[in-house]
């Protein structure tokens, strides 16, 4: 076939070559997927026709564009926690298979090349019309989906160097997105429909799940103590009526200075008292102590331990000290006390007096044995102190029953075994002179414990409903939440202002660009992706 020019695309069996992206990272390829690497000094391959009918694109979504040559790598996904406002990075590689596009050199549009065909099949189609695989105006359109529904444009917002792509790359785009709602499992997506008569394929692609949390945070953790109301504690101390009738130096300036109780743990006011008050358990406590505190002591007992000895920030100094705590010793504990009698002259019973029951008459009370049997109290008059006894008294020598497992209170005797301390031979009625007796509620307390963290601060809403281990520390988890979180506020990752241009963006682009511009495009959701330049080109 004189008189033109042809282009052949070879491939060859790398099997036995190091992925180069997989291989940093200790990723151990157990498949038989070819690996794409450099070309050894001598190579001995068979060239062989390649289909284009055969390739079946696909595009993967990373943060970084790692995602494997060859092996599939996972590692890079978008992370799982985000949260408003945050720029959400991402790559879009277009890939056949495990194989991406890019290891194919780019054709430049200015050349021209014809249909070659072997047998009746096209080994690579790239005709005259440059029709061939091309991104046109309206091909590529990206939004951003919540479950199955396309999140309005007024809430996202798209920013990728789509522009900024030159002749000498290709096979993916990179960018980010910003919402300004939360929620979970949200995706990118991406869809592409080529109107090219010679590439007429149609791919719609989404990312791994990733949430968007709000960007106050999804976890306050605070520690016992940490509810100092410094700004409160100079008010009490104000005598002099002109301050008490104008306490704006108080509020506005002092108060600023040292916070009050809903103000940050890190404020001067929760943190000095914090440490005053739990100074011996965090310096001596190997259970709650603080990392420092804790190697110290291994230190002084002469324990070998690996030191990394990072220094952190305060703030991220203190998630890790209290991370570092045992589960276990951080969860939220119930007060299980059931021997609260006294009432205290409360009929409420809601704090005091909860396992006291109502009063039982001596003359009328029938008591049981075996399965109907119960715990009551029995009140001392003198020492007004309360014992608890079992009315399964069948070991019992002497009962008198009215049924078959019935008796009267009033039969009481000092055979029952209850230790009541009345005088010796005292019976019956007689009881009543010393003692009164009460039904036993059988229920806990069930107030919260503060062992490490106070879950009766208003703020703290750290492992409020956690039943496993895992739900903390797993990936993802919300040991990760708390430190990914204060990592992306005080690197001022949260809440930066992706300014959209108030012209929209031209028409006609694709993912290979052949233009050097080095503008960036920003657009809306569900905006088809464009740029200012007229001319298409292939990939």
């Amino acid at each position: 076939m004189p008189g033109h020019r042809t282009v052949l695309f070879a491939s060859f069996d790398t099997s036995q070559f190091k992925d180069p992206e997989a291989h940093y990272i200790n990723y151990e390829n157990h498949t038989n997927f070819p690996i794409i690497n450099n070309v050894p000094a001598t190579l001995n391959f068979t060239i062989s026709a390649r289909n284009v009918s055969s390739i079946t694109p696909t595009i993967n979504f990373t943060s970084n564009g790692i995602d494997g040559l060859g092996n599939y790598i996972d590692t890079f996904k978008i992370p799982k926690i985000n949260f408003i406002d945050q720029k959400i990075f991402f790559t879009a590689r277009f890939k056949d298979g495990v194989i991406p596009f890019k290891r194919e050199p780019l054709i430049k549009s200015t050349d021209e090349y014809i249909t070659t065909y072997n047998s009746g099949d096209t080994i690579r189609l790239f005709n005259t019309d440059n029709e061939s695989l091309l991104l046109r105006e309206t091909d590529l359109t990206l939004s951003l989906l919540s479950g199955d529904t396309i999140i309005s444009a007024e809430s996202v917002k798209f920013e990728t160097n789509f522009n900024a792509l030159s002749a000498d790359i290709g096979g993916y785009f990179k960018g980010y997105v910003t919402s300004a709602i939360s929620g979970t499992d949200f995706r990118i997506k991406i869809s592409y429909d080529s109107k090219s008569t010679s590439f007429n394929k149609s791919i719609t692609a989404v990312s791994s799940p990733f949430d968007i949390h709000p960007d106050t945070g999804v976890f306050d953790v605070r520690k016992r103590n940490e509810n100092n109301d410094q700004t409160q504690n100079y008010k009490d101390l104000i005598y002099q009526e002109v301050l008490l009738d104008n306490p704006s130096f108080f509020n506005g300036l002092l108060g600023q200075s040292v916070g009050s109780k809903n103000s940050s743990p890190e404020t001067l006011g929760i943190k000095t008292f914090e440490k005053s008050a739990n100074f011996v358990a965090n310096t001596t406590d190997p259970d709650y102590c603080n990392i420092k505190a804790l190697l110290s002591m291994f230190n002084s007992m002469e324990i070998d331990f690996e030191d990394y000895n990072q220094q952190f920030p305060p703030s991220l100094t203190r998630l890790v000290d209290i991370l570092s705590v045992s589960p276990s010793k951080q969860m939220p504990k119930q007060n299980e006390y059931q021997l609260n009698f006294n009432d205290r002259g409360f009929t409420s019973k809601t704090v005091f007096g909860k396992n006291k029951g109502d009063y039982l008459p001596l003359e009328t009370t029938i008591l049981y044995t075996g399965e109907d049997s119960k715990f009551i109290l029995a009140y001392e008059k003198f020492s007004e102190n309360y014992t608890l006894v079992n009315t399964n008294i069948l070991s019992a020598v002497s009962v008198d029953y009215t049924g078959i497992n019935s008796y009267a209170l009033s039969s009481y005797n000092d055979t029952w075994g209850w230790g009541l301390v009345i005088p010796k031979g005292t019976t019956g009625i007689d009881v009543l002179d010393y003692y009164e007796f009460y039904d036993y509620n059988n229920t806990i307390d069930g107030t919260i414990m503060e062992d490490f963290i106070d879950y009766t601060n208003s703020k703290c809403t750290y492992l409020q409903a956690v039943t496993s281990y895992n739900q903390i520390m797993d990936k993802d988890g919300i040991a990760d939440n708390l430190l990914q979180y204060n990592l992306y506020t005080n690197c001022g990752l949260i809440g930066e202002e992706v300014v959209i241009p108030a012209t929209s963006i031209a028409n006609n682009a694709s993912i290979y660009n052949t233009s050097n511009s080095n503008n960036t495009s920003t657009y809306n959701t569900n905006n088809n992706i464009s740029n200012s330049n007229q001319g298409s080109s292939g990939y």
